[in-house]
């Protein structure tokens, strides 16, 4: 496991870390987080770890204002975090680590299948309980949103934890228009993982990504998994399927 820092999209300083095999790599990978997680959540570690010791290489990293990287998040976007994820990319081309593989958790899920035609190395793509839509995020929130105050800010609770949502990203969800046409010109194939016990975002979404994208694609149902992917057993098996999938297109 390796700290790393590297330059985002919008010039801010984002903390990542690089799980590496011990021996010869077979691609590397970009894993992005669930929203308001951090490069540290468990869901994303245990996937990160467990695709390393198949010799994929992987980096997993904040966005910004989250975990380690700078910037604060009631400034933050969905749009910037797909900036950053094409700067990561970049980043990693820089040194000599060129990214064949995106996967992403919940709206991170979202964000790589926005990210995936702007970088041109992916050869596969990889989803854990994505919604089909990024302002399906803002619809949830929207009992909380209406205490807003008139800074554009509000406290709510996400996943059991509080924190403060800007406006900017609230207004950014619900200008994600082009999201399902994204899905529809997906260059490389992809794989749909989702759980049929997700209480937070239905299998639905799931069902609607997988009818929109073209061939080649692959549903899997992670039975018995939460939204949060909080059982250990549940990454590991994500990762050995991920690993063997994306083996066809990038191995």
């Amino acid at each position: 496991m390796e700290n790393v820092t590297f330059e985002g999209a919008r010039g801010l300083e984002l903390s990542g870390i690089l799980d590496l095999p011990d021996g010869p790599v077979t691609t590397y990978a970009i894993i992005a987080h669930c929203f308001t997680c951090n490069k540290s959540y468990p869901a994303v570690a245990r996937v990160a770890k467990a695709l390393k010791n198949m010799r994929i290489g992987v980096l997993r990293f904040d966005f910004a204002g989250l975990g380690q990287s700078a910037g604060h998040f009631t400034e933050s976007t969905f749009s910037a975090d797909v900036d950053d994820l094409v700067a990561a990319s970049e980043w990693m081309a820089s040194e000599g680590r060129t990214v064949g593989l995106l996967i992403g958790h919940s709206l991170g899920g979202a964000a790589v299948l926005a990210a995936t035609e702007r970088i041109s190395t992916i050869k596969a793509v990889a989803t854990l309980a994505a919604p089909s839509d990024p302002s399906f995020v803002a619809r949830q929130l929207a009992d909380q949103l209406k205490t807003i105050g008139e800074d554009g800010i509000v406290e709510a609770v996400v996943a059991g934890h509080t924190v403060l949502i800007g406006a900017p990203l609230i207004d950014d969800l619900h200008n994600q228009t082009e999201h399902m046409r994204r899905i529809q010109r997906l260059p490389v194939p992809l794989l749909v993982m989702h759980s049929p016990q997700d209480t937070v975002v239905d299998i639905s979404h799931a069902n609607e990504i997988y009818r929109r994208a073209p061939m080649p694609k692959s549903f899997i149902a992670l039975d018995g998994a939460d939204h949060l992917l909080t059982r250990p057993a549940i990454g590991r098996w994500a990762a050995r399927i991920i690993a063997a999938w994306a083996d066809r297109y990038i191995g």
